[in-house]
């Protein structure tokens, strides 16, 4: 991520917290003892938190009449205030959801109060409620009732102003609950000065609307790109993220939607809010989907839209009191979607994925706001209300991450289409760059044409080395021959075994020639094998030790590999690489002395290679000439035993060699002795992997 997008992270915290600031909470100065709430004065610039214990008289609806007159027949329950009453203990029971009760305070102001005027802020009190302020009805929400046909519920937070008489104030609050999981007053109400209290009101609201209208701009510039654009599935999906969440972030404060929506029946804005919430996800998810659709599972997608499309539909058909209950399965439903969407990001940067930094940043820090809305709703931690900051957050961060995007394809098309000026403009240079090329292609034809000639050439020089190797034994055997029918030889056996010495000799050069070049033609076939390298060379040893041990040479075998070495098997055509071996073994068979040493040795070598050796104790070869023992026709110049080599052997054997993939060498010191050796790439466990082919 670059330097620009850092700042523009930083400016999007900023505003996150400036937003936020208008949702701050009021101060708790003091807490609610036995139903008495006691304020010594009142904080400069903040409202109180009317908490703590209040008086509760379940399933009574009691007015201050009641209370004047004494003919209140139970003693109370004293509650916790805020609290759904779900949570109270009665009699050794959790009270149900539904109900009515009635709650009661006393607030015990500073003396100097009394004639001043004071506001209280009373948020949503579920899902009906009606308010005295010393015996007099002040506000009021809904109407209260004792059954579910009787009853009416609204949810509007209301500034309720009241003169204060004397420096003790009752409140006094029926309510009821027959439509949602939250009953009774779930939420803190505050007391202060009357514009404090205003300023309170419209902070709030203002704050709402801000986020609400950011949304809507963002979701319908985002439908109106994709009616331009339908290929573009996520300006669809965004789009719709942000109306949904748009909608929620509107019910979610009552007083805006009390404005702005004032047609909606509270059953109605409670699905709406719901469905802002699933319909919000299930887009979201799907707008990842189009974002890294490598990185994201397509069953555990199509998982997710099943259950979002599902519990929207529940949310659709069944009453309020009815999905309302399922919050806190929705609410670890929305957990585990966000835990996975965030490892899907979290793949995405692991890949590189483009703008994925940006993406997860944005994704994290909507996960915290949604956690701590959790927690908050369900009056685990005392915070606010943080989603919608995050959401816009996590929005705008893929509105800037959408409009990279089209500006970069509009960049591409701006370029490409000052290139098309550019290449029509220079039509002229592109002819004279095309004749340069031919130009170009005509010297390289020509040096073509001198490799071919110098291809020729060789083979010209080839074929007179053969003219000359055939041209000795043909002149040997014919001068032989005439002289034994002219009667200048006597018919000896010593003569006859020259002349069979001799044809053996061409007969072998033949055979040489003729596999050098099925080679070249790449016309020769190999058997191709899974091999256990030991058990092939100790098969090797014992079939030509009799042999070289008959000629006085002392013949021996050497592995490093374990019986129980696994990785040994190689790939080979046997019979061609047992043509290698003996090769070898003739070239040190020729050079030792009487009483000389060969060994052939099999090691395991690094990167995955055999090493195969025939090492020998005899002259050895100048340095000059060690590279060129594998060359066609070449013969050493020591003196070594007799021999009917055509000088094609070392010739064959490397070509042999580089057609299993391998490679062949040679070390020697005058006088010490050679070590040929090859090396084979290893087949781990017998296991075939690519087919050998030439290189």
């Amino acid at each position: 991520m670059n330097a620009k997008n850092c700042k523009l992270l930083f400016v999007l915290v900023l505003i996150g917290l400036f937003l936020n600031s208008a949702n701050a909470m009021a101060s708790s100065n003091g807490t609610a003892r036995e139903g008495i709430y006691s304020i010594s004065r009142f904080p400069d610039g903040e409202l109180l938190q009317v908490d703590g214990d209040w008086e509760f008289y379940w399933h009574e609806l009691y007015t201050p009449g009641d209370f004047r007159r004494d003919t209140v027949r139970q003693s109370p329950l004293i509650v916790e205030v805020p609290n759904t009453w779900s949570n109270y203990i009665l009699d050794g029971e959790a009270l149900p959801m539904t109900g009515y009760a009635t709650y009661r305070l006393y607030l015990n102001l500073p003396k100097e109060e009394t004639g001043t005027t004071k506001a209280l802020y009373v948020p949503n009190i579920s899902s009906a409620y009606t308010l005295w302020i010393d015996g007099i009805e002040a506000s009021k929400n809904g109407v209260v009732g004792k059954s579910r046909d009787s009853m009416e519920p609204v949810n509007t937070p209301k500034v309720v102003p009241f003169e204060v008489q004397s420096n003790r104030v009752e409140l006094i609050i029926q309510t009821s609950n027959y439509s949602q999981r939250k009953a009774g007053i779930f939420d803190s109400i505050l007391i202060g000065e009357p514009e404090m209290v205003l300023q309170f009101r419209d902070k709030k609201i203002i704050y709402r609307t801000v986020i609400v209208m950011s949304l809507v701009t963002m979701g319908l510039y985002h439908l109106v790109l994709f009616l331009f654009r339908k290929k573009e599935h996520s300006l669809f999906f965004f789009g719709n993220v942000c109306l949904f969440i748009a909608i929620r972030a509107t019910l979610l404060e009552e007083g805006l939607a009390s404005y702005i929506l004032p047609f909606l029946s509270w059953e109605l804005a409670v699905k709406l809010e719901y469905l802002g919430a699933s319909l919000g996800v299930l887009f979201v998810s799907l707008f990842t989907y189009t974002q890294f659709a490598k990185d994201m599972n397509q069953k555990l997608r199509n998982a997710i839209i099943a259950a979002m499309s599902v519990y929207s539909l529940f949310v659709i058909l069944t009453p309020a009191v009815v999905f309302t209950r399922t919050m806190i399965h929705f609410q670890v439903l929305i957990i585990l979607i966000f835990l996975y969407l965030i490892s899907v990001y979290v793949t995405a940067i692991l890949r590189k994925r483009e703008s994925s930094l940006l993406n997860t940043i944005a994704i994290l820090m909507l996960f915290g706001t949604v956690i701590n809305d959790i927690l908050y709703f369900n009056n685990v931690i005392k915070t606010t209300e943080l989603t919608s900051v995050g959401l816009l957050f996590f929005l705008f961060t893929q509105s800037i991450i959408l409009s990279k995007q089209y500006s970069m394809s509009f960049l591409r098309t701006e370029k490409l289409s000052q290139d098309l000026a550019i290449l029509n403009a220079s039509l002229e240079q592109q002819v004279h760059d095309r004749t340069m090329e031919l130009q170009h292609a005509n010297i390289e034809l020509q040096a073509a044409n001198q490799k071919l000639n110098e291809a020729h050439q060789s083979r010209s020089k080839w074929i007179h080395n053969i003219s000359h190797e055939i041209s000795s034994p043909l002149t040997n055997i014919r001068a032989y021959t005439k002289g034994m029918l002219d009667g200048v030889i006597q018919s000896d056996k010593n003569y006859i075994q020259l002349v069979y010495e001799q044809s053996l000799y061409l007969s072998r050069m033949l055979h040489d020639l003729h596999d050098m070049t099925d080679m070249e033609n790449k016309q020769i076939k190999f058997d191709m094998k899974n091999v256990d390298i030991q058990e092939y060379c100790n098969k090797l040893y014992q079939k030509y030790k009799w042999d070289l041990e008959k000629q006085g040479i002392n013949f021996e075998y050497k592995s490093s590999l374990s019986d129980q070495e696994e990785n040994r098997f190689v790939l080979i055509d046997e019979v061609r690489i047992e043509q290698v071996i003996v090769n070898l073994l003739n070239n040190a068979q020729r050079f030792v002395h009487e009483n000389g040493k060969i060994v052939l040795e099999l090691t395991n070598e690094p990167d995955e290679k055999m090493m195969i050796k025939v090492k020998d104790n005899g002259l050895g070869i100048e340095e000059e000439e060690l590279g060129l023992v594998f060359n066609r026709f070449y013969k050493n110049g020591n003196q070594g035993k007799s021999h009917s080599g055509s000088g094609l052997g070392l010739a064959i054997a490397k070509e042999i060699v580089e057609y299993h993939n391998g490679t062949i060498g040679v070390k020697s010191i005058k006088g010490e002795g050679s070590c040929f050796y090859f090396l084979l790439p290893i087949r781990f466990n017998g296991i075939e992997g690519q087919e050998c082919r030439p290189n």
